[in-house]
C-alpha cells in the first residue's frame, strides 16, 4: 500500500514538473489588457477590445502605405486573394510637404479621403511618423542622425525642453500631426499609433551599432522623456483619445521602454522573419512585458533571407495580434513576383489560414 502511495507521489511530481518545463507562456486573457487612456473614444475601446479578443487565437492582417494617403499595396493583395488585409498603416513621413502648410507642397495629408474610405469599408486605421528633419546641408530632410551632410545632428533631448529651436519646431510639427489625427476622431475613426519606432537601432546585435534615427541617437533615458513628452503633448494638451499607442522593441532594449503607463502594445520589426527566430523573440516580448499584447509591427523579406510562409511563422508559435509587410520600394503592380517583402505566394497562404483575419472579418467584429 505504502509503496504504491509512493509511486502516486513520484508519478505526480516527475508529471507536474515536465508539464512546467514544457508549458509555453500564453497571452494574457483578454479582459486583462487595458487601454492606457481612461478617456479613450467608444470607437478606440471597441477596437482595442477585439484586439484583445483575438490575440492569441487570430492574427489580424495588415500592410503599410507608399508613405502617404494611399492603399496601393492593400489592393495588391485583393488582386492576388480576392480578399482585403484588415490593417492599412499611413506614414506622415512627407508632411512638410503638404499643401496645406507649404504652398510648393506635392501632396495634401489634409485630404484623408483615402483613409476615410478606408475606415467605412471596415478597415483599421493604423500611422507611423518617419519623423524628417533638416540635414546638416541645411537644404535636405532625414531622420538619419550624424555629422555628415546627409545626416542630422538634431538633438532629441531639446525637443521636450521650453523654448528651444527643436522644441519650437517639434511643437510646430506635432501640432500639424495632431490636425490631421483630430480629424480622424472627428470621423469616429480610432488610430493605431506607432510613433519613435526602433529607436534603440541595432546598438545590443553587435559591436559598434547604434540607433538609426535622431529619436534614438541620445540613448535610452532621453528617448524614454521624448516618448512620454509627445504622449503629453498628444493626450492631455491636444485632447487626442482616438489611439491605440505601440511601442516597438528591438533586441535587447527594455531599458528604452517608455512605461506601462504610455503604451498599449508591444511591437517588433523584423525583416529576417524565419519562424524559429521570430517564435523566440514573440516568447522573449512576451515574458518581459507580460501586461501587453505584442504584435509584428513589420515583416518582411530581408536582403538575402525570403520570409517564411505565414502559416508557418504562427504554427511554430508566433501568435502575433497582427502583421503589417511593408511596401515594395520597386513598386509594380502588373508582377506579383518582383515585390520585395511579400509577394503572391506568400499572400495566399496567409489567406489559406482560417486564423487570419482580412478587413471583410473585422468589419464584421466591429459592427
Amino acid at each position: 500500500m505504502n509503496g504504491f502511495l509512493l509511486l502516486i507521489s513520484l508519478f505526480s511530481m516527475f508529471g507536474c514538473s515536465s508539464n512546467e518545463s514544457a508549458a509555453e507562456p500564453q497571452p494574457e486573457k483578454a479582459q486583462t489588457y487595458q487601454l492606457v487612456n481612461p478617456n479613450a473614444t467608444a470607437e478606440t475601446k471597441k477596437l482595442f477590445n477585439v484586439l484583445s479578443e483575438l490575440y492569441g487565437q487570430k492574427i489580424i492582417s495588415g500592410v503599410v502605405a507608399n508613405v502617404d494617403w494611399n492603399y496601393r499595396d492593400a489592393e495588391n493583395v485583393y488582386k492576388w486573394t480576392g480578399r482585403w488585409p484588415a490593417l492599412n498603416v499611413f506614414d506622415f513621413m512627407n508632411i512638410h510637404a503638404s499643401k496645406d502648410v507649404n504652398p510648393k507642397g506635392w501632396l495634401d495629408y489634409s485630404d484623408d479621403t483615402c483613409v476615410r474610405e478606408w475606415h467605412e469599408a471596415g478597415g483599421i486605421v493604423g500611422c507611423m511618423w518617419h519623423w524628417q528633419v533638416l540635414c546638416n546641408d541645411g537644404v535636405n530632410l532625414t531622420c538619419s542622425p550624424g555629422t555628415k551632410p546627409g545626416e542630422t545632428s538634431f538633438d532629441a533631448s531639446q525637443v521636450y525642453v521650453d523654448g528651444t529651436p527643436e522644441n519650437k519646431l517639434a511643437i510646430q510639427q506635432m501640432d500639424q500631426v495632431c490636425g490631421y489625427l483630430k480629424k480622424m476622431q472627428k470621423a469616429g475613426i480610432p488610430v493605431i499609433w506607432r510613433p519613435f519606432h526602433e529607436a534603440a537601432g541595432n546598438t545590443y546585435e553587435f559591436d559598434g551599432g547604434g540607433a538609426w534615427f535622431w529619436w534614438g541617437a541620445k540613448g535610452p533615458e532621453v528617448y524614454k522623456q521624448l516618448w512620454q513628452f509627445m504622449y503629453d503633448y498628444f493626450v492631455n494638451k491636444q485632447g487626442l483619445n482616438n489611439l491605440i499607442w505601440v511601442w516597438t522593441a528591438q533586441t535587447g532594449d527594455d531599458v528604452w521602454y517608455p512605461g506601462d503607463e504610455f503604451v498599449d502594445i508591444v511591437g517588433r520589426d523584423n525583416y529576417a522573419a524565419l519562424q524559429y527566430p521570430l517564435m523566440k523573440e514573440f516568447k522573449l516580448l512576451q515574458k518581459t512585458y507580460p501586461n501587453k499584447m505584442i504584435t509584428l509591427a513589420e515583416c518582411g523579406s530581408g536582403d538575402e533571407v525570403k520570409m517564411s510562409l505565414l502559416s508557418r511563422i504562427w504554427e511554430q508559435g508566433s501568435r502575433w495580434s497582427w502583421f503589417m509587410t511593408w511596401y515594395d520600394y520597386d513598386y509594380n503592380a502588373g508582377n506579383s513576383e518582383e515585390h520585395k517583402f511579400a509577394n503572391e505566394a506568400w499572400w495566399q497562404d496567409a489567406f489559406a489560414q482560417p486564423y487570419v483575419i482580412s478587413r471583410e472579418q473585422i468589419k464584421e467584429l466591429l459592427k
